[in-house]
């Protein structure tokens, strides 16, 4: 065995900001009730934006942070030395899932709100990224020893939604 990783769907960040998730098991993640306006979006950046802290991370995502230890007391009683892998979604995938409800339908609606909320977009994706640099760091400090990411639907950015 090379490495062990912590295992934590992707959307737990997304979950953090009151975004519900689900996983009905054959159709992929779900996010039932997506971002549906600017106004929407706006009251979650309200709400959430100024709050991206380690205190928000370690209270809203700490059955993450104790599996951590978890493992890595598991590994430890049974004298396996090997590094553990965390990992995170990227800004953009989290910002997709949170107004597309799905990665297997409404594949345009990320260039949708790129183009028709421009100055909302980035916000959000600020917002998510200072979640994403906390919830990283809180698993550095918990002890994970190399960190995985994952822009899943970047690929769909178009170039003229930049």
């Amino acid at each position: 065995m090379d490495a062990a990783i912590l295992f934590s769907d992707i959307l737990v960040l997304i979950e953090a900001l009151g975004v519900e998730v689900t996983m009905p098991g054959g159709v992929g993640i779900q996010v039932p009730n997506p971002v549906a306006s600017e106004e929407e979006a706006i009251a979650l950046l309200d709400t959430y934006a100024e709050q991206m802290t380690p205190s928000f991370v370690e209270n809203k995502l700490s059955h993450v942070l104790e599996a951590i230890n978890l493992i890595l007391v598991q590994l430890q009683k049974e004298d396996i030395s090997i590094p553990l892998i965390g990992f995170s979604a990227m800004p953009y995938t989290l910002m997709y899932y949170m107004i597309g409800g799905s990665s297997k339908k409404n594949t345009n609606i990320g260039n949708e709100w790129l183009k028709a909320h421009p100055a909302t977009s980035h916000r959000i994706l600020d917002m998510l990224t200072n979640l994403v640099i906390e919830y990283s760091s809180c698993q550095v400090k918990g002890g994970v020893h190399c960190l995985q990411f994952f822009e899943a639907m970047g690929m769909m950015v178009e170039d003229e939604s930049l």
